[in-house]
């Protein structure tokens, strides 16, 4: 009797832990998520993966040591601006390998867009801040990395809080200003609380580099600039000094491949700062927003070789990943109108990892393909634009494409 009841006790507690099991793993797989064809969500190499492979074998070296960083830089349009993907995608690298750098920040308020809400920025004074991606009647400054400039008066000055909700650690204790001015006689200062920080001058990268006088999230830079001079200011690099992934991320609202690899003056002598040793590309949505007639993939490709050549030009060796576009719709006079270009996108990007040895995430397919936007709206993933993701649709992506890279990582440790 008593063996018997304490089989009986044995199999309650197996088949309580089992049901346990089985509910965690139905929390991991949310609703929602019966719209992903995780099948998809793969990188997909059609040539060559050395260069993967390399970027593996520094993330190993990174995780043995820890005395290293592996920087990686994201480039793309308005998924990339608005800070959710790639906020995302840099915690779990961080999370994984250890947090270095966060990258280049700006003052979005001046160009009338939308701010990175992981940070605060406020700016004050008389500021010139034409969007990239659109006509201006004054001769717009010169552009680079951040794909964002303003000139300013001496009146302007600029504050910078990396931990504004008291959350991520991200104090620094150097930081780098990127911009030119028209001579010496115009230059940014910084202050610490009061205390004014003296700069360097790094004549490779042409921006100023300042010591401060201790570990700080915030800042404040002014601007001395005489009468009949100007300063055009284009981002700050808050450096902490840690050894782990520096994860950099450049978008603009709208920005087409030709805007980063034609329009961005300063783009390559900036580069120098990244280094970086992957690029996630992820433009393409704006190049394909016209009708199926339009768009060329020809030009399309012509457009990526030419910001592929700046990239190698400093780092020769990265590895590359192409993200495809998600299904989508476009913006037209009337409204909205779907968008029947991804098919041509994908087509392309697979041709350009084919000749450059990268990789292809397949959002596209990811997603369902043809008129899959509908039911990624319809679980909250898309926004009402069908065109834009929502800010729990980005950090989906994200993880999606940081367990692609992860998973595929490890299958080349297993082989």
């Amino acid at each position: 009797m008593k063996n018997s009841l304490l089989l009986l006790v044995l199999t309650l507690i197996a088949c309580t832990s089992n049901a346990q099991e089985n509910k965690s793993k139905e929390e991991l797989q949310a609703p929602q998520d019966t719209v992903i064809n995780f099948e998809k969500s793969v990188l997909f190499f059609p040539a060559g993966r050395e260069a993967q492979d390399g970027f593996y074998a520094k993330l190993d070296s990174l995780k043995k040591d820890s005395l290293s960083n592996v920087n990686i830089w994201q480039v793309g349009g308005s998924h990339v601006q608005g800070g959710s993907f790639p906020n995302k995608l840099r915690e779990h690298f961080q999370n994984m390998a250890g947090a270095g750098e966060r990258g280049f920040v700006f003052p979005r308020q001046l160009a009338g867009t939308h701010e990175d809400r992981s940070i605060r920025m406020t700016a004050e004074g008389k500021w010139f801040a034409p969007m990239l991606t659109k006509t201006s009647k004054e001769e717009k400054p010169r552009y680079g990395i951040t794909g964002f400039a303003a000139r300013c008066d001496s009146t302007a000055s600029i504050g910078l809080n990396t931990n504004p909700k008291k959350k991520t650690p991200w104090n620094f204790k150097q930081i780098r200003l990127l911009g030119y001015s028209s001579s010496d006689k115009a230059y940014p200062e910084l202050y610490v609380g009061n205390k004014k920080c003296e700069h360097e001058f790094d004549s490779l990268t042409a921006s100023y580099f300042y010591d401060l006088p201790k570990q700080t999230d915030s800042v404040r830079i002014d601007f001395v600039i005489p009468e009949g001079e100007y300063f055009v200011f284009t981002g700050l690099q808050p450096l902490t000094g840690n050894k782990g992934i520096n994860y950099f991320a450049s978008g603009v609202n709208g920005a087409k491949v030709t805007a980063w690899a034609d329009q961005c003056a300063d783009l390559e002598r900036e580069l120098q700062i990244v280094k970086p040793d992957l690029v996630i590309f992820g433009l393409g949505i704006n190049d394909s927003a016209c009708d199926s007639l339009t768009f060329s993939p020809d030009k399309f490709k012509n457009g990526y070789r030419r910001l592929i050549q700046k990239v190698h030009a400093v780092s020769p060796d990265c590895a590359m990943i192409f993200i495809t576009n998600n299904d989508s719709y476009r913006y037209v006079k009337k409204g909205m109108e779907y968008n029947y270009n991804a098919d041509e996108v994908r087509t392309a990007m697979i041709e350009l990892a084919t000749e450059y040895n990268a990789a292809v995430w397949d959002l596209y397919g990811v997603m369902g393909e043809r008129d899959s936007v509908h039911k990624w709206l319809k679980v909250g993933y898309i926004s009402k634009d069908k065109l834009h993701f929502t800010p729990k649709g980005y950090r989906r992506i994200a993880d999606l494409l940081y367990e692609a890279i992860i998973a595929d990582w490890n299958n080349l440790q297993i082989e």
